[in-house]
Order: C-alpha cells, then structure tokens, then sequence
C-alpha cells in the first residue's frame, strides 16, 4: 500500500466520521478512551515510519529489518498495520465499554446531554448505571489530593491543628472530610500556601453536576425512569446528590399518578402483617422495602409530601371537573379489586405502611399523618352521593365512605398499639395526656388527626347519623381498650382529651359537637368495658354539653 492508497483511506475514513450522526461520534469517542487514542496514534506513527523507512534508513535513525527475507516490503507491511488496527479497534468499539473518568467528564457530558436530547432514555440509563460510582466520585471531588486541600482550607479559616490534619492524610481518614478542632498552631499561611498548589477539580465536579442535574431533575427523564427503569431511581437516591430532594419529589408523583407503576404493584403485593399494623416488607418490593425497611431514608426524603400534595391535588381536580366523581358512585368491587387502581386508596395505603413501620421503628417524627385529616376534610366536601344508586343503609354507601373508614381505622390501629409496643419507646412516650402537640409521638399526633376527622364528620351533614355511629364505635372501642388497663390508661385519657377539645371555636359548632359526641356514646355499648368506665366518660361528655350550651 503505497502513500496515495493511504491517503485516500485516510480521507475515505475522515469523510465517513463527518457525516456521523454527533452522538455516535460522543460514541466513538467514548469507547475509544485513552487506550485506544494511544493504540491508534502509535498505529499511524508506525505507518508513516514505514512510509519513509527507506529515507529513515539512510539518514541512520531506523534499524535494519531484512524485510526481505519474508517477501515483504515496507508498503505490504504497511498494508498489514492498516488491517490490523481496522480489526483491533473494531473489536474494541464493538466490545469496549463507555467509561467515565475525570479526564474524559466533558466528553461524557456532551454525550449525556445529546442522549436526553434524542430521548435515547435506554441507552442513557445504561450508560448512567454503569458509571454512577465514577459519577458520584468526581461530584463529590472525593480524590486524596482534593481532600487534602478542603482539610487545608479548613485549617486556614478555622482554629485547627495543621499537625493533625497532615497526621490524618491516608485513605481511610480521607473518606471523612471533617476538621476536628483544636488550639491554632500559628501555621494557617502554610496551610494556605500547600491549598493554592493543590488541585479541587471543581471544573470536572461541576461538569459532573450538569450530568446528575439533567438526569434527576429534567422532568422528562424522571419521567422515564419511572416507567422504564423504576428501581434505577433507588440506585441514584442512595448517592449524596444535592438534588435528590426534587428528584424524589418528581419520581414518587410520577409512580402515583402511573397506575401501571410498581408502586401501585408493590403495594398490592404487600398486604402481609407481621402483627397488628407491622406490614411486612419483603425484599422483593423493592421500592416499598427501600423506602420503609429503614424509615430514616423515608424521613430524610420527605416522601410523605409528594405522596401528600399529589393526593390533595387529585381530590381538588375531582372537586373541580365537569363529569361525576367515581368516588361518589356505590362500592360495587371497590373494596375488593377497584382500590388498587386508585389513587386516593393507593396514597392512603401507603401512608399506612410507612406511619406503621416508623412506629415500629422507633422513629420520633409524626411523618406527617396530619395529611389524613386534609383528606378527609376534601372528602367530605367532595362527597354528594348518587342518590338513585347509593344504598345509605349499607356498610360504605359511597367509595368516599370507605376511604374515610380505611383513614379512621389505620389511626385508630396506630393509637392502640401502645398495648404491645414498649411504653419507654421514645417514639410513644407521653409528654401530657393534654392535647398538646407532641410531634416526636406518633400515637399522640394519631389523636390529635383523628379528633379532627371525628370532628369534621360530626359536624358534617353528608353523613348519616348511621354512619357517624359507624366510625365512633371504632374511636370509643379504641378508648376502652385503652383505659381498661392501667399501663395505656395515660393514652386514654389523651385520646378523650383530644376528642373533647377538637373543636376550639365556641358557638353552634362546639355546642353541636359536643353533643354529637355525647349522643353517639349513649348508643355505643360501653357497658362490657365495666359500668364504672360508662358512667365515668358519660359524666365527662354530658359535662361537656352542658358547659358548650352555656358559652
């Protein structure tokens, strides 16, 4: 292969590379890495060597080879390079993979970016998990060298030992980027001085930061992890990344409002109690057993509130539209199999598990079940029941009936598992049997959300009486079970407490309150519980009438 045949190759190759779509182009680029730059700059320095061996050779620079020997010249040999690099890098294209690394985060960038632009999502997805350790590596700038500077930095604007500092630059200390303090040692301009000569790689961290950006916070893309990689999304939730807020934000709002999302799955397949209200959490369903198998990452994530808002929003939009609300129609197979295609139901549930496994848990935080008594007062605003089809006489006249029970019932669970769970629990301890706000106390804040139920549907008139006994047989079950024994006696006196004083305003509304509750204890059967509890919560109620019909 003579000079002219190479250069018409050569022009052939950079003619096709042009015409190139640009992502397969970032492709090559990739896949090649530094290796096969190396290989294929060593091949044409090789070939080009070959070219002028003659000239080489008689200048005194390049061996003698005795090419001749094996019928070989130095353009057949040339010829023999050429293939041999076409082969080889080929196969390295064909096999090699697309890794990032500090040097090339740019190049990957532009790739990320050209990908979520065509919406090449499988491969995008692909590419991200295979390098997401390198990815969160040179986010978080974590090189021994980088570390050291923050340490130094640290050092200079801060009273630190500069001795301990240096003391603990290895490997493992390096993994800890704090600064202990102790007395200045004087040394803060050498320590600035060792900072200026070190490298922060902030301009390869930042570019590592516009990738995780278009990843977890386009919502297009979050979108599509939510449909074709949903369990992608936990493997990016367990990086430290400063936008895993949003992010879990947007991909929780877009699993329930997907019916066809794992979420609505797992939650199906994930009905099994251990005891009370202690679900199960097989690690099959992945994302229910990632979120509440340690109900500290559902806290730090604060994935009540996409849960939460989106619930709300979906009652304000059935409130608002022009066509009949599903909910307001007869149960028909709701309870059985409708519920798991509902939204409403679906959020409910999984408040459910993760206030149950938060209990359990020891976790001292409310989680938010508050948001129970916001549906319920947007439930009761949107129930207008289809009275030529609703049967008020049944159990649940309307699916909205039965959602408000399934809230009641998961409160009044919560409340009543003092009687098994250890009372120095932290997350259980009673401050006061006032009605208090106790936030740490997840069986008080159960009180105080279910007073607020209770009360907006006594005050309501949508309810039948019927159905009002319904829920306060529960509420009342919930309080003789608890005053009966002397241990939870305390939980029963803060459940009353927080009934009694649901309703803060005074008037029509609170006279009609406390009566409502008075008149449906006087059709409860409290006499199992012993006639001395009757008469006792009797006396109380009756005295609460009498004194709200004075004010």
């Amino acid at each position: 292969m003579d000079l002219d045949s190479l250069i018409t190759v050569a022009a052939i190759f950079v003619a096709v590379y042009a015409v190139i779509p640009r992502i397969r182009r970032l492709e090559i680029s990739l896949r090649l890495g530094m290796f096969g730059w190396l290989f294929l700059f060593a091949s044409i320095a090789l070939i080009v060597f070959l070219q002028f061996y003659e000239t080489f050779r008689a200048l005194g620079v390049a061996p003698e080879w005795n090419l001749s020997r094996w019928a070989l010249t130095p353009s057949k040999l040339s010829f023999l390079v050429c293939l041999t690099v076409f082969i080889v890098l080929s196969l390295y294209l064909y096999l090699g993979v697309k890794r990032l690394s500090r040097s090339n985060v740019y190049h990957f960038k532009e790739y990320v970016f050209e990908l979520s632009r065509e919406k090449k999502y499988h491969e995008l997805f692909t590419l991200i998990e295979t390098n997401v350790k390198t990815l969160t590596r040179i986010y978080h700038s974590k090189y021994p060298l980088s570390r050291l500077k923050k340490k130094l930095d640290a050092f200079a604007s801060a009273e630190v030992d500069l001795q301990s500092v240096l003391s603990r630059f290895n490997s493992r200390d390096l993994e800890d980027d704090s600064v202990s303090s102790s007395p200045t040692t004087g040394n803060q301009k050498l320590a600035r001085l060792l900072s200026s000569v070190l490298p922060s790689y902030a301009e390869s961290s930042e570019a590592a930061k516009e990738i995780v950006h278009e990843i977890i916070m386009n919502k297009a893309t979050v979108a599509s992890i939510s449909e074709m990689r949903p369990y992608f999304a936990l493997r990016l939730i367990k990086e430290n990344f400063e936008e895993n807020g949003e992010f879990v934000d947007l991909y929780l709002r877009d699993l329930i409002e997907n019916k066809n999302s794992i979420l609505y799955l797992e939650l199906l397949n994930n009905q099994n109690l251990s005891n009370r209200c202690n679900y199960l959490l097989p690690p099959s369903n992945k994302l229910i057993h990632f979120l509440f198998s340690d109900c500290n990452i559902a806290k730090q994530h604060s994935v009540y509130r996409p849960v939460g808002e989106f619930v709300i929003s979906h009652l304000d939009k059935l409130y608002i539209q022009s066509y009949a609300d599903p909910y307001n129609e007869p149960m028909g197979e709701f309870s059985k199999e409708g519920k798991w295609d509902s939204e409403l139901f679906i959020g409910v549930r999984f408040f459910d598990i993760m206030v149950s496994k938060a209990l359990y848990q020891d976790i001292k935080w409310h989680m938010w079940l508050y948001y129970y008594s916001y549906f319920a007062n947007r439930i009761i605003r949107n129930l207008s029941p289809n009275e030529k089809l609703v049967d008020h006489f049944s159990e649940w006249p309307t699916r909205y009936h039965y959602i408000i029970y399934e809230m009641v019932s998961n409160l009044c669970n919560w409340i009543e598992s003092v009687d098994h769970i250890p009372l120095k629990q932290e997350n259980v301890r009673l401050e006061s049997t006032s009605h208090a706000i106790e936030d740490g106390n997840i069986p008080k804040s159960s009180m105080l959300a279910l007073s607020q139920i209770v009360k907006d549907i006594l005050l309501s008139d949508k309810f039948s009486f019927k159905f009002k006994l319904y829920i306060m047989d529960m509420v009342y079950r919930v309080y003789f079970y608890l005053r009966v024994f002397e241990a939870s006696k305390p939980y029963a006196e803060a459940l009353r407490n927080c009934l009694r004083n649901a309703d803060s305003k005074v008037g029509r509304d609170s006279s009609t309150y406390s009566k409502l509750l008075f008149d449906t204890f006087l059709k409860f059967d409290a006499f199992k519980y012993g006639a001395e509890l009757q008469q006792e919560m009797h006396r109380i109620l009756e005295d609460d009438c009498l004194h709200s019909k004075k004010l």
